[in-house]
């Protein structure tokens, strides 16, 4: 599972991450949530969700650390 090793595929998303500039904002959109009205939710630091099953143990101990660096955004 490539989220997990060094190779030369990950090395390419790492430098292609490295050379983008940093974003003023992320919007996430997902269809996993099962409720009556649509709604949004903000947050400067969001938890990780691992709303996914039957991949390897280290998988679910990736925590994406997330913060808003710009109030603007």
């Amino acid at each position: 599972m490539n989220a997990l090793r060094v190779n030369s595929y990950t090395e390419r998303w790492a430098a292609l991450g490295n050379a983008l500039p940093n974003p003023k904002a992320i919007l996430s959109v997902s269809a996993h949530w099962y409720i009556q009205d649509a709604a949004v939710t903000v947050s400067t630091a969001p938890r990780t969700i691992h709303d996914f099953g039957v991949f390897p143990r280290e998988l679910y101990q990736v925590q994406l650390g997330g913060f808003i660096r710009n109030k603007s955004a």
